[in-house]
Protein backbone atom coordinates (compact mmCIF):
# COMPACT_ATOMS: atom_id res chain seq x y z
CA UNK A 1 0.00 0.00 0.00
CA UNK A 2 1.23 3.51 -0.28
CA UNK A 3 0.19 5.46 2.55
CA UNK A 4 0.36 9.19 3.52
CA UNK A 5 0.03 10.70 7.39
CA UNK A 6 -0.87 13.96 8.08
CA UNK A 7 -1.29 16.34 11.29
CA UNK A 8 -2.42 19.47 12.29
CA UNK A 9 -0.23 21.39 14.45
CA UNK A 10 -0.59 21.62 18.42
CA UNK A 11 1.36 22.79 21.45
CA UNK A 12 3.58 19.92 22.47
CA UNK A 13 3.17 16.68 20.64
CA UNK A 14 4.56 14.25 23.04
CA UNK A 15 3.82 10.76 22.21
CA UNK A 16 2.26 11.79 18.94
CA UNK A 17 6.12 11.73 17.81
CA UNK A 18 7.20 8.17 18.48
CA UNK A 19 3.90 7.05 17.73
CA UNK A 20 4.09 9.21 14.01
CA UNK A 21 7.58 7.71 13.65
CA UNK A 22 7.37 4.03 14.71
CA UNK A 23 4.00 3.54 13.00
CA UNK A 24 5.86 4.56 9.29
CA UNK A 25 8.99 2.26 10.30
CA UNK A 26 6.48 -0.76 10.73
CA UNK A 27 4.43 0.18 7.59
CA UNK A 28 7.74 0.66 5.82
CA UNK A 29 9.42 -2.91 7.35
CA UNK A 30 6.27 -4.14 5.48
CA UNK A 31 6.72 -3.34 2.28
CA UNK A 32 4.46 -0.18 2.21
CA UNK A 33 5.44 3.35 1.36
CA UNK A 34 4.74 6.18 3.58
CA UNK A 35 4.92 10.20 3.31
CA UNK A 36 4.41 12.71 5.77
CA UNK A 37 2.95 16.34 5.81
CA UNK A 38 2.01 18.97 7.79
CA UNK A 39 -1.29 21.14 7.09
CA UNK A 40 -0.76 24.87 8.05
CA UNK A 41 -2.95 27.58 8.18
CA UNK A 42 -1.42 29.60 5.75
CA UNK A 43 -0.81 31.10 2.63
CA UNK A 44 3.13 30.44 1.63
CA UNK A 45 5.89 29.54 3.60
CA UNK A 46 9.32 31.09 4.48
CA UNK A 47 12.70 30.03 5.01
CA UNK A 48 12.39 26.85 6.97
CA UNK A 49 14.82 27.06 9.63
CA UNK A 50 17.62 25.76 9.45
CA UNK A 51 18.92 22.02 11.27
CA UNK A 52 22.63 22.63 10.87
CA UNK A 53 21.95 26.12 13.64
CA UNK A 54 20.58 23.32 16.40
CA UNK A 55 22.43 20.61 18.61
CA UNK A 56 22.26 18.16 15.75
CA UNK A 57 22.91 14.76 18.17
CA UNK A 58 19.50 15.18 19.54
CA UNK A 59 17.81 15.42 16.07
CA UNK A 60 16.60 11.72 14.87
CA UNK A 61 15.56 10.57 11.41
CA UNK A 62 13.59 7.29 11.63
CA UNK A 63 10.42 5.65 10.46
CA UNK A 64 9.31 9.29 8.39
CA UNK A 65 12.57 10.27 7.28
CA UNK A 66 12.82 13.81 8.44
CA UNK A 67 14.38 14.94 11.71
CA UNK A 68 13.06 15.57 14.74
CA UNK A 69 13.57 16.38 18.59
CA UNK A 70 11.82 14.60 21.30
CA UNK A 71 10.40 18.24 22.73
CA UNK A 72 10.74 20.09 19.52
CA UNK A 73 8.77 18.33 17.21
CA UNK A 74 9.56 17.72 13.56
CA UNK A 75 12.11 19.74 11.54
CA UNK A 76 9.59 20.31 8.18
CA UNK A 77 10.90 21.22 4.70
CA UNK A 78 8.69 23.67 2.74
CA UNK A 79 7.69 20.33 0.07
CA UNK A 80 6.60 18.50 3.38
CA UNK A 81 3.83 21.15 4.82
CA UNK A 82 0.54 22.68 3.06
CA UNK A 83 -0.53 25.72 2.93
CA UNK A 84 -4.01 25.08 2.87
CA UNK A 85 -4.89 29.22 3.22
CA UNK A 86 -4.02 28.91 -0.73
CA UNK A 87 -6.16 27.49 -2.81
CA UNK A 88 -3.80 26.14 -5.03
CA UNK A 89 -1.72 24.31 -2.57
CA UNK A 90 -5.05 23.58 -1.05
CA UNK A 91 -6.48 21.46 -3.87
CA UNK A 92 -3.09 20.07 -4.92
CA UNK A 93 -3.28 18.20 -1.39
CA UNK A 94 -6.63 16.76 -2.22
CA UNK A 95 -5.96 15.33 -5.41
CA UNK A 96 -2.73 14.00 -4.76
CA UNK A 97 -4.84 12.08 -1.52
CA UNK A 98 -6.63 10.24 -4.49
CA UNK A 99 -2.98 8.83 -5.04
CA UNK A 100 -2.70 7.15 -1.79
CA UNK A 101 -4.15 3.55 -0.62
CA UNK A 102 -5.15 5.38 2.86
CA UNK A 103 -4.38 9.00 4.59
CA UNK A 104 -3.80 8.92 8.42
CA UNK A 105 -4.54 11.82 10.42
CA UNK A 106 -3.13 11.77 13.24
CA UNK A 107 -4.21 14.74 14.36
CA UNK A 108 -7.54 14.44 12.29
CA UNK A 109 -9.05 18.38 12.86
CA UNK A 110 -7.49 21.33 13.68
CA UNK A 111 -7.27 22.93 17.55
CA UNK A 112 -8.83 26.09 18.79
CA UNK A 113 -5.70 27.95 19.30
CA UNK A 114 -5.26 31.47 18.56
CA UNK A 115 -4.09 31.24 15.18
CA UNK A 116 -6.78 29.20 13.70
CA UNK A 117 -9.93 31.51 14.64
CA UNK A 118 -11.93 32.07 12.03
CA UNK A 119 -10.36 29.65 9.52
CA UNK A 120 -12.37 27.20 7.95
CA UNK A 121 -10.37 25.90 5.13
CA UNK A 122 -9.72 22.79 6.44
CA UNK A 123 -13.12 21.82 5.88
CA UNK A 124 -11.95 21.37 2.15
CA UNK A 125 -8.76 18.68 2.86
CA UNK A 126 -10.52 15.75 3.37
CA UNK A 127 -12.42 15.31 -0.06
CA UNK A 128 -9.81 13.20 -1.60
CA UNK A 129 -10.66 9.12 -3.27
CA UNK A 130 -9.15 7.75 -0.62
CA UNK A 131 -9.52 6.63 2.51
CA UNK A 132 -8.84 8.71 5.84
CA UNK A 133 -8.56 6.93 9.17
CA UNK A 134 -8.71 9.51 12.41
CA UNK A 135 -6.40 8.51 14.85
CA UNK A 136 -7.43 9.21 18.22
CA UNK A 137 -4.67 9.68 20.88
CA UNK A 138 -6.17 10.38 24.55
CA UNK A 139 -9.83 10.32 25.98
CA UNK A 140 -10.54 13.79 25.81
CA UNK A 141 -11.63 13.58 21.73
CA UNK A 142 -15.59 14.49 23.22
CA UNK A 143 -14.33 17.73 24.44
CA UNK A 144 -11.32 18.90 22.10
CA UNK A 145 -12.02 17.73 18.68
CA UNK A 146 -16.05 17.44 18.63
CA UNK A 147 -15.69 18.82 15.36
CA UNK A 148 -14.78 15.61 13.58
CA UNK A 149 -18.23 14.57 13.66
CA UNK A 150 -18.86 17.42 10.89
CA UNK A 151 -16.81 15.80 8.85
CA UNK A 152 -16.75 12.27 9.97
CA UNK A 153 -18.65 11.38 6.80
CA UNK A 154 -15.28 11.75 4.93
CA UNK A 155 -14.02 8.85 7.26
CA UNK A 156 -13.22 5.43 6.75
CA UNK A 157 -12.97 5.19 10.28
CA UNK A 158 -11.26 5.77 13.44
CA UNK A 159 -8.01 3.82 15.52
CA UNK A 160 -8.20 4.43 18.91
CA UNK A 161 -4.57 3.75 20.94
CA UNK A 162 -5.84 2.68 24.48
CA UNK A 163 -9.21 2.07 26.01
CA UNK A 164 -9.84 5.35 27.22
CA UNK A 165 -9.20 6.66 23.82
CA UNK A 166 -11.94 4.04 22.29
CA UNK A 167 -14.52 4.26 24.54
CA UNK A 168 -14.69 8.12 24.19
CA UNK A 169 -15.10 7.80 20.46
CA UNK A 170 -18.13 6.07 20.28
CA UNK A 171 -19.84 9.57 20.61
CA UNK A 172 -19.16 9.84 16.81
CA UNK A 173 -21.07 7.65 14.25
CA UNK A 174 -17.72 5.86 12.52
CA UNK A 175 -16.30 2.11 12.55
CA UNK A 176 -13.44 2.76 15.29
CA UNK A 177 -10.56 -0.04 16.38
CA UNK A 178 -8.49 0.01 19.50
CA UNK A 179 -5.12 -0.65 17.81
CA UNK A 180 -1.84 0.09 20.96
CA UNK A 181 0.54 2.35 19.76
CA UNK A 182 4.15 0.69 17.92
CA UNK A 183 7.60 0.02 19.10
CA UNK A 184 10.20 -1.15 17.97
CA UNK A 185 10.67 -4.29 19.41
CA UNK A 186 14.35 -5.59 18.12
CA UNK A 187 16.75 -6.87 21.07
CA UNK A 188 14.03 -7.63 23.88
CA UNK A 189 15.12 -11.19 23.68
CA UNK A 190 18.22 -10.38 24.85
CA UNK A 191 17.08 -8.77 28.39
CA UNK A 192 17.06 -10.63 31.25
CA UNK A 193 15.81 -9.91 35.14
CA UNK A 194 19.54 -7.48 36.46
CA UNK A 195 17.45 -6.72 39.92
CA UNK A 196 21.20 -5.95 41.46
CA UNK A 197 22.64 -4.31 38.76
CA UNK A 198 19.94 -1.28 38.64
CA UNK A 199 18.94 1.04 40.93
CA UNK A 200 15.64 3.55 41.81
CA UNK A 201 13.12 4.97 39.23
CA UNK A 202 12.72 7.05 36.53
CA UNK A 203 9.52 9.32 35.58
CA UNK A 204 9.88 11.21 31.75
CA UNK A 205 7.12 12.48 30.37
CA UNK A 206 5.31 16.02 29.32
CA UNK A 207 4.37 18.21 32.22
CA UNK A 208 0.83 18.56 31.45
CA UNK A 209 -1.05 18.85 34.43
CA UNK A 210 -3.62 15.26 34.25
CA UNK A 211 0.37 13.77 34.06
CA UNK A 212 0.35 14.33 37.84
CA UNK A 213 4.00 15.13 37.92
CA UNK A 214 3.54 16.89 41.49
CA UNK A 215 2.19 14.07 42.58
CA UNK A 216 5.47 11.73 42.80
CA UNK A 217 7.80 14.77 43.57
CA UNK A 218 5.36 15.41 46.83
CA UNK A 219 6.54 12.09 47.38
CA UNK A 220 10.38 12.12 47.29
CA UNK A 221 11.14 14.04 50.46
CA UNK A 222 9.21 10.94 52.44
CA UNK A 223 10.77 7.93 50.51
CA UNK A 224 13.36 6.07 52.86
CA UNK A 225 15.14 3.67 50.17
CA UNK A 226 18.21 6.10 48.99
CA UNK A 227 18.50 4.96 45.49
CA UNK A 228 18.36 6.85 42.05
CA UNK A 229 15.17 9.34 41.56
CA UNK A 230 15.39 11.00 38.19
CA UNK A 231 12.20 13.01 36.96
CA UNK A 232 12.46 14.12 33.33
CA UNK A 233 10.74 15.60 30.41
CA UNK A 234 9.19 19.55 30.57
CA UNK A 235 6.14 21.50 29.39
CA UNK A 236 4.15 23.78 30.91
CA UNK A 237 3.47 22.72 34.59
CA UNK A 238 7.60 22.29 34.39
CA UNK A 239 8.06 25.88 34.03
CA UNK A 240 5.08 26.92 36.52
CA UNK A 241 6.54 24.67 39.04
CA UNK A 242 10.29 25.98 39.03
CA UNK A 243 9.61 29.66 38.23
CA UNK A 244 11.06 32.04 40.63
CA UNK A 245 7.71 34.69 39.75
CA UNK A 246 5.05 32.76 38.91
CA UNK A 247 5.21 29.54 40.40
CA UNK A 248 1.33 28.11 41.47
CA UNK A 249 0.36 28.10 45.00
CA UNK A 250 -0.45 24.53 44.48
CA UNK A 251 3.32 23.88 43.74
CA UNK A 252 3.93 25.10 47.22
CA UNK A 253 3.82 22.55 50.37
CA UNK A 254 1.96 23.54 53.75
CA UNK A 255 5.36 24.79 55.32
CA UNK A 256 5.51 26.94 52.19
CA UNK A 257 8.67 25.51 50.53
CA UNK A 258 8.93 24.89 46.98
CA UNK A 259 8.39 21.03 46.07
CA UNK A 260 10.27 21.38 43.68
CA UNK A 261 13.54 22.65 45.48
CA UNK A 262 12.60 20.33 48.30
CA UNK A 263 12.62 17.24 45.94
CA UNK A 264 16.20 18.38 44.64
CA UNK A 265 16.95 18.50 48.68
CA UNK A 266 16.06 14.79 49.08
CA UNK A 267 17.88 13.53 45.87
CA UNK A 268 15.59 14.01 43.01
CA UNK A 269 17.74 14.12 39.83
CA UNK A 270 16.31 16.14 36.83
CA UNK A 271 17.40 14.93 33.66
CA UNK A 272 15.96 17.37 31.48
CA UNK A 273 14.11 16.98 27.94
CA UNK A 274 16.09 13.78 26.68
CA UNK A 275 16.01 12.11 22.99
CA UNK A 276 13.89 8.60 23.31
CA UNK A 277 17.47 6.47 23.37
CA UNK A 278 19.03 8.28 26.56
CA UNK A 279 15.59 7.64 27.98
CA UNK A 280 16.15 3.82 27.16
CA UNK A 281 19.63 3.78 28.33
CA UNK A 282 18.40 5.74 32.14
CA UNK A 283 15.87 2.65 32.24
CA UNK A 284 18.01 -0.18 31.37
CA UNK A 285 20.17 1.23 34.98
CA UNK A 286 16.24 1.48 36.49
CA UNK A 287 14.12 -0.87 38.49
CA UNK A 288 11.25 1.12 37.92
CA UNK A 289 9.49 3.79 35.78
CA UNK A 290 6.88 5.82 36.86
CA UNK A 291 3.69 7.01 35.27
CA UNK A 292 1.78 9.37 38.17
CA UNK A 293 -0.81 10.15 35.34
CA UNK A 294 -4.30 10.14 35.97
CA UNK A 295 -7.52 11.93 34.99
CA UNK A 296 -11.30 11.39 36.06
CA UNK A 297 -12.20 12.58 32.76
CA UNK A 298 -10.24 10.45 30.77
CA UNK A 299 -10.67 7.07 33.47
CA UNK A 300 -14.43 7.68 33.24
CA UNK A 301 -13.93 6.07 29.37
CA UNK A 302 -11.44 3.19 30.63
CA UNK A 303 -8.09 3.16 30.72
CA UNK A 304 -5.46 5.40 29.92
CA UNK A 305 -2.26 3.96 29.22
CA UNK A 306 0.84 6.02 28.35
CA UNK A 307 3.68 4.92 26.12
CA UNK A 308 6.46 5.41 29.00
CA UNK A 309 5.01 2.13 30.63
CA UNK A 310 5.91 0.03 27.60
CA UNK A 311 9.20 1.81 27.21
CA UNK A 312 9.56 0.65 30.81
CA UNK A 313 8.83 -2.78 29.72
CA UNK A 314 11.16 -2.72 26.74
CA UNK A 315 14.00 -1.64 28.81
CA UNK A 316 13.41 -4.35 31.68
CA UNK A 317 12.07 -1.96 33.97
CA UNK A 318 8.84 -2.23 35.94
CA UNK A 319 6.00 -0.01 35.07
CA UNK A 320 4.08 1.81 38.42
CA UNK A 321 0.99 3.45 37.64
CA UNK A 322 -2.01 4.92 39.17
CA UNK A 323 -5.17 3.11 39.62
CA UNK A 324 -6.94 6.02 37.74
CA UNK A 325 -4.83 5.77 34.72
CA UNK A 326 -5.20 1.90 34.40
CA UNK A 327 -8.27 1.81 35.32
CA UNK A 328 -10.17 -1.36 34.34
CA UNK A 329 -7.30 -2.03 31.61
CA UNK A 330 -7.93 -5.17 29.50
CA UNK A 331 -4.63 -4.80 28.70
CA UNK A 332 -2.50 -3.86 31.61
CA UNK A 333 -3.31 -6.05 34.95
CA UNK A 334 -2.31 -5.03 38.23
CA UNK A 335 0.17 -7.10 39.67
CA UNK A 336 0.84 -9.03 36.69
CA UNK A 337 2.11 -5.99 34.42
CA UNK A 338 2.68 -2.99 36.81
CA UNK A 339 2.78 -2.05 40.44
CA UNK A 340 -0.22 -0.07 41.41
CA UNK A 341 -0.14 3.40 42.93
CA UNK A 342 -3.84 4.59 44.63
CA UNK A 343 -4.59 8.01 44.00
CA UNK A 344 -5.74 9.90 47.03
CA UNK A 345 -5.74 12.59 49.54
CA UNK A 346 -2.86 11.43 51.32
CA UNK A 347 -1.29 10.17 47.97
CA UNK A 348 2.53 11.26 48.76
CA UNK A 349 2.56 9.33 52.03
CA UNK A 350 1.53 6.15 49.53
CA UNK A 351 3.04 6.86 46.88
CA UNK A 352 6.70 6.63 49.19
CA UNK A 353 5.56 3.82 50.53
CA UNK A 354 4.28 2.01 47.62
CA UNK A 355 7.93 2.85 45.87
CA UNK A 356 9.92 1.82 48.91
CA UNK A 357 8.86 -1.23 48.50
CA UNK A 358 8.85 -1.83 44.95
CA UNK A 359 12.52 -0.87 45.16
CA UNK A 360 13.66 -4.01 47.30
CA UNK A 361 10.98 -6.48 46.50
CA UNK A 362 13.23 -8.37 44.33
CA UNK A 363 11.00 -11.43 43.74
CA UNK A 364 7.88 -9.39 42.77
CA UNK A 365 10.04 -7.31 39.97
CA UNK A 366 11.57 -10.72 38.58
CA UNK A 367 8.20 -11.78 38.34
CA UNK A 368 6.61 -9.17 36.72
CA UNK A 369 9.55 -8.48 34.09
CA UNK A 370 8.63 -11.90 32.88
CA UNK A 371 4.87 -11.69 32.53
CA UNK A 372 5.91 -8.27 30.25
CA UNK A 373 8.03 -10.29 28.05
CA UNK A 374 4.82 -11.63 26.22
CA UNK A 375 2.80 -8.28 26.41
CA UNK A 376 5.17 -6.58 24.52
CA UNK A 377 4.35 -8.63 21.37
CA UNK A 378 1.51 -6.76 21.55
CA UNK A 379 3.13 -3.88 20.97
CA UNK A 380 5.43 -4.67 18.30
CA UNK A 381 5.57 -1.96 15.14
CA UNK A 382 5.09 -4.38 12.31
CA UNK A 383 2.45 -6.09 14.34
CA UNK A 384 0.47 -2.90 14.54
CA UNK A 385 1.18 -1.18 11.06
CA UNK A 386 -0.39 -4.90 10.03
CA UNK A 387 -3.51 -3.89 12.00
CA UNK A 388 -3.79 -0.55 10.54
CA UNK A 389 -3.37 -1.81 7.13
CA UNK A 390 -6.15 -4.75 7.89
CA UNK A 391 -8.34 -1.79 9.28
CA UNK A 392 -7.96 0.05 5.47
CA UNK A 393 -8.89 -3.28 3.44
CA UNK A 394 -11.78 -4.12 5.09
CA UNK A 395 -14.19 -2.36 8.61
CA UNK A 396 -16.64 -4.35 8.17
CA UNK A 397 -17.23 -6.14 11.48
CA UNK A 398 -15.88 -2.81 13.80
CA UNK A 399 -18.26 -0.97 16.22
CA UNK A 400 -20.07 1.54 14.95
CA UNK A 401 -21.08 4.68 17.52
CA UNK A 402 -23.83 7.07 17.88
CA UNK A 403 -23.75 10.90 17.71
CA UNK A 404 -25.09 12.23 21.38
CA UNK A 405 -26.70 15.19 21.59
CA UNK A 406 -24.18 16.58 23.74
CA UNK A 407 -21.12 16.11 21.40
CA UNK A 408 -23.20 17.83 18.65
CA UNK A 409 -23.73 20.59 21.20
CA UNK A 410 -19.88 21.11 21.76
CA UNK A 411 -19.31 20.53 17.99
CA UNK A 412 -21.65 23.71 17.25
CA UNK A 413 -19.23 25.90 19.55
CA UNK A 414 -16.05 24.43 17.98
CA UNK A 415 -17.42 25.07 14.92
CA UNK A 416 -18.75 28.97 15.88
CA UNK A 417 -15.19 29.12 17.14
CA UNK A 418 -13.67 28.47 13.49
CA UNK A 419 -16.46 30.94 11.64
CA UNK A 420 -18.66 28.24 10.31
CA UNK A 421 -21.34 29.16 11.42
CA UNK A 422 -24.00 27.75 8.55
CA UNK A 423 -23.57 24.35 10.38
CA UNK A 424 -26.08 25.63 12.94
CA UNK A 425 -28.74 25.51 10.10
CA UNK A 426 -27.96 21.61 9.86
CA UNK A 427 -28.26 20.56 13.46
CA UNK A 428 -31.12 21.22 15.94
CA UNK A 429 -29.73 20.62 19.00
Amino acid sequence: MKILMTLFEIQDYGGIINHAEHLAAGFKELGHEVDFVKLCPKKKFGTPRAVAGESLPEYRKLGTGLFYHQSKGWWWPNDKKVAYLDDVARNEFVENCGNYDAVLWHIPVPTCNKENAGINEWLQLYNGSTKNIAIIHDGNMPELYPHLAYVSHYFHGMVCVHESAYHSASCIGLQRKMIVNPFDLFGIERLYPDFSNRSGFTAVQVFKAWKRVDDLIRAIPHMKNKEAKRIGGAGIEYRYMTSQDKCKPKYFDNAGDRIWDKALRYGMEYLGTIPTDTHYQVLRKSKLQIDPSWSRKYSAFGAHFNRTSVEAMLCGAVPVATDMGMKNSEVFKAGVNYIELEVGAESQYHYAEVIDDALSDEMRWRDIVINNYSLLKRFDRKLVAQEYIDFIKDNSSAPVGKETTELIERMLKKLDFFGIWQARMGFMV
